[in-house]
């Protein structure tokens, strides 16, 4: 949270923190000031002291409208001066950087994170301040989420189910044609079809993907990255992973929900990595709690998976079937946060906010997968994405 700011910044040894970018391509600093803008802004926090913005001519000015930051450093006159000598002012950096640095920092080490822009690093280096690469600060003050940040995420959750359900319905209206190929009004239904179907059902809910939705169908699932080809298409008694990650359009923060359906009646086996996933995934939901060691919930579900007959890379580096994949991964502002579950010595913190994902894979058949979100608590952790069966026959 931006309480821990400080705290992380004393940890890391550095008496400022400077940002720079614009909130649609760098999320931190959507999270820093709250400012919804395309324009880039800069971002400097010393220790101990109220956060600010720096900016230029309407931006500046929209900044005090707009972001939660209310303190600002308004570069418009130096801005005014260097165009005034046929210099754009985006161009000079380091003049910008040396009226900002010059006014407003105190201390003597600049933290700076790994997406600062190279320009700008080698121009604060040039005016002679001393830099440290703080890449996980940022990281670790996103991993836990206030409760105004878990109620976005939740939203976006709602958006997710909603579409997801939408789109189950339109698989349960197909019919089975030859080669089990789903019709939908006479013709096959597509990975395609149901790609534009989730867009448009995210956009009606004040969402749209952040990544390109992954619709494996059957053996193809084996790949639990596997996107889908547009041209592939949707076939009856074989698992069809759905795995949809969309962002709030307005306010940024992402869900991340999979669900594997399969029309009609799925084969034995099938149904038995159905069962393992939907074990797996209650034993770690037992033992998801704040103080809990990171592993030991990863162990949950790959031993549950073992009980199951079904191996892991946890458990067995050399497998190549069964969970190959990590059980799952913060959410927020990114499909990606921190904590990362790869973290085995690591205790879960409340607060953090995680996508789990337990998954079977197997050449034969392809994969089951099943994830929802959850805020990890001093008890029981929350689920935030309710409303849709876990276990999807149609």
């Amino acid at each position: 949270m931006l309480e821990d700011l400080d705290r992380l910044m004393e940890v890391e040894g550095v008496d400022s923190l400077l940002a720079i970018g614009n909130a649609f391509e760098v999320p931190d600093i959507f999270w820093l000031t709250g400012f919804r803008s395309p324009d880039p802004i800069t971002f400097l926090h010393n220790r101990g002291e109220e956060s600010l913005v720096s900016a230029a001519f309407h931006t500046i000015k929209r900044v005090t409208k707009e972001s939660f930051i209310k303190r600002t450093h308004d570069l418009t006159e130096v801005a005014k001066a260097l165009m005034k000598e046929g210099k754009r002012f985006t161009k000079h950096p380091d003049i910008l950087l040396k009226d900002l640095l010059e006014a407003e920092f105190s201390g003597e080490v600049i933290g700076v994170p790994n997406h600062l822009p190279a320009s700008m690093l080698v121009a604060v280096q040039k005016l002679g301040y001393n830099i440290k690469v703080v890449p996980d600060l940022l990281n670790n003050a996103r991993a836990t989420k206030s409760s105004s940040e878990i109620k976005l995420i939740e939203k976006a959750g709602k958006a997710t189910i909603r579409a997801i359900s939408q789109v189950i319905e339109m698989i349960k209206d197909t019919d089975i044609g030859a080669n089990d190929v789903l019709l939908k009004n006479g013709e096959p239904l597509t990975v395609r079809d149901v790609k534009l179907a989730l867009d448009h059902f995210l956009l009606d809910n004040d969402a749209e993907s952040a990544e390109d939705a992954i619709i494996a169908v059957g053996k193809k699932g084996f790949d639990w990255h596997y996107l889908g080809l547009p041209e592939d298409k949707l076939k009856a008694g074989v698992p069809i992973i759905m795995d949809v990650f969309p962002r709030l359009k307005r306010e940024f923060y992402v869900a991340d929900v999979t669900r594997t359906v399969v029309k009609g009646t799925p084969p034995p086996k099938v149904k038995e990595m159905f069962d393992a996933v939907l074990a797996a995934a209650d034993a770690v939901i037992d033992a998801l709690t704040a103080g809990a060691k990171i592993d030991d919930v990863n162990l949950e579900c790959f031993n549950t998976l073992k009980k199951h007959g079904f191996n892991s890379t946890r458990l067995d580096p050399e497998a190549v079937e069964g969970m190959t994949h990590g059980l799952g991964h913060g959410i927020g502002l990114a499909i990606h946060e921190e904590p990362s579950l790869y973290n085995r010595e690591s205790f879960y913190e409340e607060g953090n906010v995680l996508a789990i994902e337990p998954g079977v894979y197997l050449k034969e058949f392809g994969g089951v997968r099943m994830e929802n979100d959850y805020v990890v608590t001093k008890g029981k952790p929350i689920r935030t994405t309710l409303g849709l069966d876990d276990a999807m026959y149609l």
